[in-house]
């Protein structure tokens, strides 16, 4: 059975050994926000991810699987900080999406994401006959 995950439907079970995955990158230049929403950019769930902070001096902020809307700004406690030359690491995780905020750093540092992805179950049309219902 599936689990819903920001309005998708998740069948991905991160600490099976079967699962296909690959390696993704994301770079998010200082002064900007990005929301990275991995089935609709990558179509795949990320399984783990790794936020690199690479300023030295500047602070950035994350949100894990949560509309966050760039337009508005954050509310107090809604955000978890990421200080610089920080890093946090998530493993074994059904991740859809993951919110970035490096507007407190300058234009030359970036915020880098190094996730593990596995990709979404094909459709009815895409999958071969004999493969089962739900599986990869």
């Amino acid at each position: 059975m599936p689990t819903v995950i920001q309005g998708f439907e998740v069948f991905t079970k991160p600490k099976d050994t079967s699962l296909e995955s690959f390696p993704v990158f994301v770079q998010v230049v200082g002064g900007t926000q990005r929301v990275v929403t991995f089935p609709t950019e990558f179509n795949a769930i990320a399984i783990s991810l790794l936020i690199e902070n690479q300023s030295a001096a500047n602070p950035a902020r994350f949100v894990l699987n949560r509309n966050h809307p760039i337009t508005t700004p954050s509310t107090p406690g809604g955000t978890i900080n990421l200080n610089p030359s920080q890093f946090r690491t998530f493993d074994s995780m059904n991740i859809v999406s993951v919110y970035i905020d490096a507007t407190a750093m300058l234009g030359t540092e970036t915020v880098d994401l190094f996730c593990q992805v596995a990709p979404l179950p094909k459709t009815d049309r895409q999958r071969d006959p004999g493969q089962m219902v739900g599986s990869l």
